[in-house]
Parts: structure tokens; sequence; C-alpha cells
């Protein structure tokens, strides 16, 4: 299933995505219910949260280019995400994150682990962000404001992507828009 949520800047998108995820400050007052296959997520202790991140939920963040550390190389990023979460080798995790940026049609993917953010394009920073988000195979994917700052061609490129994704792996997808 697909939801779209859209709405002007401002409007709360992206703050009730991250209530969702459970990722809003501690002084942040919440009401109402978030369900996740019957679990109330609203209130849900930290560590069972981020148990819960990753296999049951993953998000895109909106600006990926704040939210890849520039100090570190993209394959980084990837491995550190599935080696959080699985007991794997380095290795397997370096070919994992390989498998991931094939999956979301990063050209030139074995060259690309490689690079630091600033090497890419936006529209391939975005891929590396929703490689993160699949490496954990989420049920449920939240994409917000995915495709801000690209160009038109770039945009449909990721929202097909998107689509793509979403029949490929059997999840959800949650999309924020302002557009």
């Amino acid at each position: 299933r697909t939801l779209a949520i859209i709405g002007e800047s401002g409007s709360g998108k992206t703050v009730s995505s991250r209530a969702i995820m459970g990722l809003l400050p501690s002084t942040a007052r919440i009401s109402g219910s978030a369900k996740f296959e019957g679990v109330e997520l609203l209130g849900m202790s930290e560590k069972d949260l981020r148990t819960r991140r990753g296999p049951d939920f993953a998000m895109v963040f909106q600006d990926p280019a704040r939210s890849l550390n520039p100090t570190m190389k993209i394959g980084t990023q990837i491995t550190e995400a599935i080696r959080s979460h699985f007991e794997v080798s380095r290795a397997e995790a370096k070919q994992r994150a390989i498998e991931l940026l094939k999956m979301v049609r990063l050209p030139s993917a074995e060259t690309r682990f490689n690079e630091y953010p600033h090497q890419l394009s936006g529209g391939m920073r975005q891929r590396v962000m929703i490689a993160i988000a699949l490496a954990c195979r989420p049920k449920l994917l939240i994409a917000d404001e995915a495709t801000t700052a690209l160009d038109v061609t770039t945009q449909a490129q990721i929202m097909e992507l998107l689509e793509d994704l979403q029949q490929e792996l059997n999840m959800a997808l949650i999309m924020i828009s302002h557009d």
C-alpha cells in the first residue's frame, strides 16, 4: 500500500513522520496513536524502537546532503547500517552495500562505494539515502520529501525507483510531499 501525505511547508508532515519513527526530542508533546502491525509506537521505549527501526520501518530524509556524513565514504555509511542490524563480516557487509547501490540504480556502484557524498549529484545522494533505508528490508518505508531540490527528470526517476522497489520488496510506502 501507498499513503501520500501532502501539505504546505510547516503543516507538520515531517514532524508526524518523525513521531512514527520515534525521532522527536524528549520534550515533544505527542498525542494520538500510531500503530504498526497492531503495536502502538507512540510512547514506545527507545530500546524497543531501535529494534524496530530498520527491519520494520525506515525513513528517507528530505535532505541527503545534511543526512549523509560528509567525512565518511558512502560505502562506510551503508555498511554501518547493515552491521548495526546483522552479524556479518566487513566483506559481507560491503557486498550487501554494493547490491543495495545497484538496487537503487546508482551508476558504477563499485566505484561510488568509495566516494564521499560531495562527489555525488543530488539524485545520487538521494539514491544512497534510499539504499541505507533499505539495508534491513523494511516492511514500511517513509519517504519524506524524497524529491525536493532535484530537477524534474531526477524527481521522476526517484519516484519510479520508489514505486519499483515497493513492488520488488513488497513493502508499504508513505510518501510525504508539499508538491
